[in-house]
């Protein structure tokens, strides 16, 4: 066996790769300033993008999911090179909302689904024996990739506009998949077996092998999906967000400061005017700020996903679902002072819980698969979890736009995702692995 393992460790690293690009797709908010101030759409119209996106990207993992039944992974991420060529090259001419909505909504969520799905069942099927941690780790190139691409995303805007950046990005996503597409390929059964057969006899993938059918008849998945919806509510709500309520924070503590200057304030009123923000900001200077809030973002959402799978395996189920919630609870809190004291630094430090909380929670979502109901139908047992994504996608980032909208700020919205948080919290004593399972 240990002649193979170079090969799976190479599977691993292109998964990461490609993972790491699919990533992208929480960028979009890097591109509702450049649309808005071209056509004057308003931020509820422009999140309606990144809700699409996340629907169509549930529906590409089930697609994805009965396809690889069929079919085969290179066939899957073909299409995949296919969706994400297309919509993000149509996304150039985008001249209306219907337009964008369904070349970025509908095309490029769909190819990510499609993608992401077939690279994480193909490639955690040669790591039976480390559900949590291959999990983790590849997720982590899922959240970080708008940690690393987003500033290359950003050069590019400025450079080129929005139009041949979704262009040039199309041409990419072409190449790269396309590629994976001739190395990816699934282990043989008589290297799996062994591996299986050892995590089974550890305890750390199910004794039993269920079907999605068998998976969501069990209340032990049921009670996971929403805990999975509440969590995911506000951190889809942050991600479709964040530099537009950085540069909130910012360019109202920069005013604050200059009001509290020109007052006879001095330095001293500036700096309590707008804690972490020494001076007063051009409009170019705080989207720099923004943009890096957004990364850091990014940073402990791949993050949260490696350090997720390691606790999963090391301490179980009940030690991460808890520190998950706790994260979520005070990341919002943190937000929610950060936005009433103009603290910028505050608001970065509740940016950085939120996506370590997001991303250990989606890596909670595919440890649970494999380890409740086993690697077997991991692919279409993984695209049915991940449609919890889709009344998430739709709730949080449209409380927190109407927030804006109603108010100006997002500070009512954090006070809601902090309930949220309480009540993911409370729901997260309730998960039990299937009776049938249980050992796991």
């Amino acid at each position: 066996m240990s002649h193979a393992t170079p090969h799976r460790l190479l599977y691993f690293f292109v998964a990461f790769v490609l993972l790491m690009f699919f990533g992208l797709i929480y960028a979009w908010s890097l591109f509702v300033d450049p649309l808005e101030a071209e056509f004057g759409w308003d931020r509820s119209a422009t999140s309606v993008v990144f809700t699409l996106s996340i629907i169509t990207f549930c529906a590409g993992m089930l697609v994805a999911g009965a396809l690889e039944e069929r079919t085969s992974p290179r066939t899957v991420m073909l299409i995949t090179a296919a969706c994400l060529g297309l919509g993000l090259i149509a996304s150039a001419f985008t001249e209306s909302l219907p337009f964008i909505y369904a070349t970025y909504g509908v095309l490029v969520g769909a190819g990510v689904g499609l993608g992401t799905d077939v690279v994480m069942s193909v490639t955690l099927k040669w790591f039976p024996d480390k559900q949590g941690l291959a999990s983790g780790a590849m997720l982590m190139g899922f959240g970080g990739g708008t940690m690393l691409l987003s500033p290359v995303v950003t050069t590019m805007l400025g450079a080129l506009g929005w139009r041949l950046t979704f262009g040039a990005l199309g041409v990419v996503f072409v190449v790269l998949v396309g590629a994976g597409a001739f190395i990816m390929k699934l282990p043989t059964p008589e290297y799996v077996r062994p591996l299986l057969e050892k995590a089974r006899q550890n305890a750390t993938v199910a004794a039993v092998d269920m079907t999605g059918g068998q998976m969501v008849r069990t209340p032990t998945f049921w009670v996971f999906m929403v805990y999975l919806m509440l969590v995911t509510c506000g951190g889809l709500a942050l991600i479709s967000q964040a530099v537009p309520a950085a540069m909130e924070l910012l360019m109202g503590a920069g005013a604050a400061a200059s009001g509290a200057a020109s007052a006879g304030a001095g330095a001293s009123g500036a700096a309590a005017a707008g804690a972490g923000v020494s001076a007063v900001l051009t409009e170019a200077e705080a989207l720099m700020l923004a943009t890096a809030a957004m990364g850091s973002v990014s940073a402990m959402n791949g993050l949260g996903r490696l350090i997720n799978g390691f606790i999963w395996d090391k301490f179980g189920y009940r030690v991460c679902l808890t520190w998950i919630a706790v994260a979520f609870a005070a990341g919002m809190l943190c937000c929610a002072f950060a936005m009433m004291g103009g603290n910028f630094l505050l608001l970065v430090a509740g940016f950085m819980l939120l996506g370590l909380m997001y991303g250990g929670n989606m890596c909670s979502m595919s440890a649970m698969v494999g380890t409740f109901f086993g690697p077997k139908y991991y692919g279409i047992n993984y695209a049915i979890a991940t449609c919890q994504m889709i009344p998430a996608a739709i709730v949080g980032p449209q409380i927190l736009a109407l927030s804006q909208m109603g108010s100006g700020s997002y500070l009512g919205a954090f006070w809601v995702f902090f309930a949220v948080a309480i009540a993911a919290l409370i729901v997260s004593l309730f998960i039990k692995p299937p009776k049938n399972n249980r050992a796991a």
